[in-house]
């Protein structure tokens, strides 16, 4: 293993971390006893709560009722995880990203209850991230249950606010690859409601070669979260992927996690054929709003588990509203002053179009099943006594469009706005009037103007792929 992290590292230069999937007793199943170089387990009998027997049934936790589960006692809990992580560590991984997490309480009956069992694993777990993986080297997966919300979050940051991406219905629902899309994106919007008090909320991975994964791409690029992929080796679309991240890998990530717009959180974006879920992001100098049909799916307390529902999977129309941001939510060093009387310049990512629009105003979407649509939403400024208007959108190749906008200055003595840029591709502004010139980098470049948008090509000019932009007036 060391040697293949070592080759991945020198070829691929962009690759700087290499995680290993663990479950949090081992495997799926815990620990095969008299495996050596392990501690002593033996197999105990898993036990369901009456209210989990009344959930979803889950693949895994099936064969761990049949089969047992490979347990370590948790006084032995630091010497299994120091001797996973220090093998890890030694030959090159960088971090974890650990399965199953909600899984103490199937076996905790003779071990001291629920609480005690955790309180010793999660103390072991902690003491060894901390040891091997730079204090936080951890994405917990499967951790929805309060142990890891009280325990783990002393360690680990980084958490799944969703089920597992189904590129299929595990129960064979051919139509299942659609609508199981829909309802990935509600759980993951509305549960980080509450776990996004605890860590920052990760959407989990997609395929980019998936029916859907325009669809998927759309709301990972404003989660603000990491952007990962399964995709099998060879089958990319690389294009979709441009849209998500940058040459050197990195993305344009928002300041903030999504969540749902106010106007959503009581409502059913998956079962009542009329509500669109939105959900709201803040870039530096921009917010951005997402528009996502998820209607015809979800979960079914009858059959226990996520089903179609067809008869709601039809056209939705909402209103979509520069109010709808939580301007207020952003980072104290960057929040973006809003007053009722300003001004919005709004850019429809699929529509390639542009609307201004005041504080309360609103436009009309309508969007197919599983069709979305991304609103970058600037505000405007003035330059010289306010005879212009100006707003910058961003790269519109991106789909976090806003998120390319680094910094953004107006000198007024110049009558100019200077823009500091990272990513390359086609570059957009609001501007009232047609600007004499446009530079990149001190260079002055060719521009188009239509429908009071300033367009630019910018290519990447540095390692760092940032630029400086200026549009003078």
């Amino acid at each position: 293993m060391g040697a293949f992290v070592r080759d991945l590292k020198e070829e691929f230069r962009t690759v700087e971390y290499v995680y290993v999937w663990h479950a949090f007793g081992g495997y799926w199943g815990g620990v095969t006893p008299a495996t050596p170089g392990m501690p002593e387990s033996k197999v105990v009998r898993v036990k369901l709560s009456k209210g989990v027997e009344k959930m979803m049934e889950d693949q895994a936790m099936g064969k761990m009722v049949k089969d047992g589960f490979g347990f370590v006692s948790p006084e032995l809990a630091t010497e299994l995880y120091e001797g996973m992580h220090s093998l890890l560590e030694s030959v090159g991984i960088d971090g974890v990203k650990i399965d199953a997490m909600h899984l103490l309480e199937l076996v905790s009956e003779e071990h001291g209850g629920r609480v005690e069992l955790a309180k010793a694993y999660y103390k072991a777990l902690t003491g060894s991230i901390r040891k091997h993986f730079k204090g936080n080297g951890v994405i917990a997966s499967m951790q929805q249950c309060n142990d890891f919300m009280f325990l783990g979050t002393e360690a680990i940051s980084l958490g799944r606010v969703g089920d597992d991406f189904w590129c299929i219905d595990p129960y064979g629902d051919p139509t299942g690859t659609f609508w199981l899309q829909g309802c990935h994106m509600v759980h993951c919007a509305y549960n980080s409601l509450w776990m996004g008090n605890f860590i920052h909320p990760d959407w989990d991975m997609f395929q980019s070669t998936h029916p859907c994964a325009q669809f998927h791409a759309a709301s990972r690029a404003i989660s603000g979260g990491p952007i990962y992929v399964s995709d099998s080796v060879g089958e990319h679309n690389f294009e979709l992927l441009k849209s998500l991240a940058l040459p050197d890998g990195s993305i344009l990530r928002c300041q903030y996690y999504a969540l749902p717009t106010r106007d959503c959180l009581f409502e059913d974006p998956l079962h009542d054929g009329k509500t669109m879920l939105k959900i709201w992001n803040l870039n530096k100098h921009s917010g951005v709003l997402g528009l996502f049909n998820c209607q015809g799916g979800g979960w079914c307390r009858l059959s226990r588990r996520n089903k179609c529902a067809a008869q709601f999977s039809c056209l939705v129309t909402c209103l979509a509203s520069p109010k709808d941001v939580e301007w207020n939510n952003g980072k104290e060093e960057n929040l973006i002053p809003i007053e009722e009387g300003n001004l919005f310049a709004v850019y429809m990512f699929r529509e390639k179009k542009l609307q201004l629009l005041k504080f309360t105003e609103s436009v009309e979407v309508s969007l197919e099943p599983l069709d979305f649509e991304l609103l970058t939403i600037c505000p405007v400024k003035y330059l010289h006594e306010k005879s212009v208007q100006f707003a910058e959108i961003g790269l519109v190749n991106m789909l976090n469009t806003g998120g390319a906008i680094l910094s953004v200055e107006l000198d007024v003595d110049e009558n100019l706005v200077r823009i500091g840029l990272r990513g390359r591709g086609e570059m957009k502004v609001f501007a009232s009037k047609k600007p004499v010139a446009c530079n990149v980098d001190g260079v002055g470049v060719k521009f188009g103007y239509d429908n009071k948008m300033v367009s630019i090509q910018v290519p990447s000019s540095n390692s760092k792929g940032e630029s400086v932009v200026e549009y003078l007036f």
